[in-house]
């Protein structure tokens, strides 16, 4: 905001009113907007409840050199003073500013974090071994059970069945052995003693 042409505006209207003589006192009005904007008016708004009346007291008198400068000197220091309170007003709402925006950032941070662990959450769940569809195949534990003969096995050929039509096999019978070929007796055993001449088998000569 240029300061300068404003103090030079308001002197130039106080030194030209300075030969009359002014009996009321001007009234300006101070107020915030909806934006947290510092305005000033000489007339007051309708729409703002919060307004604040300054009083500036002109001199009733013909004023001199030295009572124009004082007022030059007045009007200085309340143009400072609402340039001060502009700016204050200016700061606060960027602060506030700055607080919103800092709010809305650990909101949106705090979204994200739960729904990262509301996702680690149903990732979980769905890869739980213990989570099964159906009925599970039953298991049985092996024991070391002592060994059991087995069982003795049914007789051959198998018995009928009492149900029509069973006719029983006949009973297997072993085969035949062969025929034995007859064997030639041996001859009888008659050694001939020692020293002794065989007999002479007789000889038939005919005549």
């Amino acid at each position: 905001m240029n300061r300068q042409p404003l103090v030079l505006s308001l002197s130039t209207v106080i030194l030209l009113a300075l030969p009359t003589t002014v009996s009321a006192q001007q009234q300006v009005y101070k107020w915030t907007d909806a934006s947290g904007r510092v305005h000033y008016g000489e007339r007051k708004p309708e729409n703002t409840e919060q307004v604040r009346t300054l009083d500036i007291t002109p001199s009733a008198t013909p004023t001199s050199t030295t009572d124009g400068d004082s007022e030059i000197a007045r009007i200085n220091a309340l143009s400072q003073q609402m340039a001060s309170e502009r700016e204050a007003a200016e700061k606060a709402r960027q602060e506030q500013r700055l607080l919103n925006l800092q709010l809305e950032n650990q909101r949106l941070k705090n979204d994200l974090l739960s729904q990262q662990v509301e996702q680690q959450q149903r990732e979980q769940k769905n890869d739980d071994p213990g989570f099964l569809i159906g009925y599970p195949t039953p298991y049985y534990p092996v024991y070391p059970y002592p060994p059991t003969p087995y069982p003795p096995k049914p007789p051959r050929p198998w018995p009928c069945q009492p149900w029509p039509g069973c006719r029983p096999s006949p009973a297997l019978e072993p085969p035949p052995r062969p025929h034995r070929p007859v064997a030639k007796p041996n001859p009888p055993f008659n050694p001939t003693p020692v020293g002794i001449a065989p007999p002479s088998k007789g000889v038939f000569k005919g005549r």
